[in-house]
């Protein structure tokens, strides 16, 4: 299931670059969008100012940060944990926001905060259009609406929090993700990765999505056998009955 995801999350992003490229060339003449004014960006850290190669190099620290958590927070799981309802609770918020962010995107045209980015990021501009299904997407291009670095941050940060103890252990495990947050939302403003707004409101919804009820109840019943999970009880609690 998760590879499948993947797959579909792949195919989504290409068909917004899809519709980004057709939108230029049929009713722009070939004229690349531009990049709307972010106030954050160019008013507050100036990132208009900084040399493209430097924007370039902060962001592959957003996704370093981004992947860095992820791959952290999923040992932690395997190693410590294995707890199916935290992995489960993952995909299936992944499944619910891939699919409305992709459709939210894919209903509206917005410029990428990118200058130029079809040609940048290798949108292909042929009349085939079978490459959506097998080109894999470093990068999309266009109607930016959310982001995807900050989602993946804050499903998991989620996930990190409910795998500690309680008390002390899980209060720190969640001031780490939040630090973690900041620190990625501070280097897409300087680096104009995404638009501001999209950062703010990928954090208020995903933190909705991942604190509502309804996805602990779909991740049990659809990836949880017969929808219920039991903890296993420690082996000291199972005392040998004497007769």
């Amino acid at each position: 299931m998760t590879v499948v995801v993947l797959y579909i999350n792949c195919v989504l992003t290409n068909i917004v670059s899809l519709r980004q490229r057709w939108f230029v060339e049929t009713y722009r003449n070939g004229t690349a969008l531009e990049p709307l004014h972010d106030t954050l960006f160019i008013d507050w850290f100036r990132g208009h100012k900084i040399p493209f190669q430097d924007l370039v190099t902060y962001r592959e620290l957003v996704d370093i940060f981004s992947y860095t958590w992820v791959v952290f927070t999923l040992l932690a799981w395997f190693t410590c944990s294995r707890a199916p309802i935290l992995l489960a609770r993952a995909l299936v918020a992944q499944i619910v926001l891939i699919s409305t962010f992709s459709l939210s995107q894919l209903l509206t045209i917005v410029p990428d905060s990118t200058p130029n980015c079809l040609d940048l990021y290798g949108i292909p501009a042929t009349a085939d259009v079978t490459w959506v299904f097998w080109k894999y997407p470093l990068r999309s291009c266009g109607n930016m609406l959310w982001s995807s670095d900050i989602t993946q941050l804050v499903v998991f940060t989620s996930m990190a929090t409910q795998m500690a103890r309680k008390g002390k252990c899980q209060y720190f495990v969640w001031l780490a993700g939040e630090c973690w947050i900041l620190v990625s939302m501070a280097l897409i403003f300087t680096a104009r990765y995404q638009y501001s707004v999209d950062v703010i409101s990928s954090v208020i919804v995903v933190k909705l999505v991942m604190s509502h009820q309804w996805i602990d109840r779909m991740a049990k019943t659809c990836f949880i056998r017969r929808g219920n999970y039991y903890e296993r009880a420690p082996v000291n609690e199972l005392a040998m009955t004497t007769i």
